[in-house]
């Protein structure tokens, strides 16, 4: 059979919903006679595509080369739609290897590409990717990018694409809508968030897209814990992990969603549940090093040897820990994590009688948030209260007043945008970081 057999055969398993077959045959697609040009692009595009999952356990060499062969077979084909794809691919590549922004930029140059070429799916994953990780530097440009991309998906009409592009376009649709959800939440929005994120993962699910499924799962996870729904959340991240298990349970999605599981375990008072999953997901994670996921598990490790009540409670291990967050984000450029850990650090500095250091780390947290803006997944409230609770124990009361003023709120322009009474109390009244605003004020 000749690759472009082959090729045909793998997007005849990706239309399918069976993935696992359609990497299999881009694999064995790749292995063929495969002269440089549009054809190779859209091989090893399927091949990533469709096997995510793996690569994503820990990009190696083999990545990277099929990456810059990608891009090789792009320039000689002189196509802007070849070239917009290798470009997404090879930001994909540096920000899980390397940081976020030099992956921005090749997101940015892969967009540049693929405006105008008249292909919708290197159009769709661009501009989906970059406004998806811009957020992590500017939330605001993040946002209008993204609902830019979705005027412009809105606007078409899938049947005018080949028949064996539409399951690949009807997925990156769906991650699309995601990616919304997304800065919906990182906004402070949480109606609208839950309301994109829902339909996300019900139609990724739906297309068997399960990488794409476990981001999502991971987001909507993170939104019903944080406003204190706390039994939905699992409900999520366990039927996530569930559906990995067979076939990727060792890979960085895993790795992340066991270790938010341990950071529900940890927001709900179950420090047991929450040593084990965050133990086990940050072993995973030693495994992939994924750069942007390992700090966020990392902060959930230090919270959980900072809890008072922790058995194995250890203020020295989670401070390295933060400290250690700290540092790798200052070179990789994922300043969420980097902010969080400041906060934190604070904290562990505070318990420890180090009122220097308290001061220093929750300073730096206020300072960082002020000069990024608000920041994806990273509650602004948090770090407000932290500093509020720094000054406040040094008896700098109207600093500390200043502060729990601008935590209360933050905290309350959100609380408004959960329509049901209900939900509203959980959010306000269940979780601790709101419960502990509100007592204060």
């Amino acid at each position: 059979m000749t690759p472009e057999f082959i090729f045909f055969a793998a997007l005849s398993a990706y239309q399918r919903g069976d993935h696992r077959k359609a990497g299999q045959y881009a694999k064995q697609a790749l292995n063929g006679h495969l002269p440089d040009g549009a054809l190779t692009v859209r091989v090893i595009h399927l091949y990533l595509t469709s096997t995510e999952l793996l690569w994503m356990l820990a990009p190696s060499d083999e990545i990277g080369a099929l990456v810059t062969r990608a891009e090789q077979a792009a320039e000689c084909a002189g196509d802007p739609a070849a070239c917009a794809i290798a470009h997404n691919l090879r930001g994909q590549y540096l920000v899980a290897n390397n940081d976020l922004h030099s992956g921005l930029l090749a997101f940015a140059e892969a967009a540049r590409l693929a405006e105008g070429s008249m292909n919708l799916l290197a159009e769709i994953q661009a501009f989906s990717d970059l406004g998806h990780n811009m957020i992590g530097s500017d939330l605001s440009r993040g946002v209008a990018i993204l609902h830019q991309a979705h005027a412009f998906v809105a606007g078409q009409d899938l049947s005018d694409i080949p028949v064996t592009d539409r399951a690949m376009a009807r997925v990156l649709q769906a991650r699309l809508a995601g990616f919304i959800g997304v800065a919906a939440f990182d906004s402070g929005r949480f109606d609208e968030a839950e309301s994109w994120l829902r339909r996300s993962a019900s139609q990724l699910h739906t297309a068997n897209a399960l990488g794409h499924f476990a981001l999502i799962s991971n987001f909507l996870g993170q939104l019903l814990m944080t406003i204190g729904r706390f039994e939905d959340a699992e409900a999520v991240l366990h039927k996530a992990l569930r559906l990995l298990l067979a076939d990727f349970d060792l890979g960085t999605y895993q790795g992340y969603n066991l270790g938010l599981l341990g950071k529900l375990y940890l927001e709900w008072g179950k420090l047991d549940s929450a040593e084990s999953a965050i133990k086990a997901g940050w072993d995973r994670l030693q495994r992939t090093q994924n750069k942007a996921i390992m700090p966020i598990v990392r902060n959930y490790l230090g919270e959980l040897y900072a809890a008072p009540s922790y058995p194995h409670h250890d203020l020295s291990k989670a401070t390295a820990l933060f400290n250690e967050t700290i540092t790798e984000c200052r070179r990789t450029g994922f300043q969420r994590s980097e902010i969080a850990a400041q906060a934190l650090l604070a904290l562990a500095n505070l318990r420890a009688a180090d009122t220097a250091g308290a001061l220093a780390a929750s300073a730096a947290a206020v300072e960082r948030l002020a000069q990024t803006g608000t920041m994806p997944s990273l509650r602004t409230e948090e770090i407000y209260f932290a500093r509020y609770q720094v000054m406040h124990a040094i008896g700098s009361y109207e600093e500390a007043a200043m502060w729990l003023d601008r935590a209360k709120d933050v905290l309350l322009a959100k609380a408004v945008t959960i329509e049901s009474l209900e939900a509203r109390q959980k959010f306000l009244y269940r979780v601790q970081t709101s419960r502990s605003i509100l007592t204060a004020v």
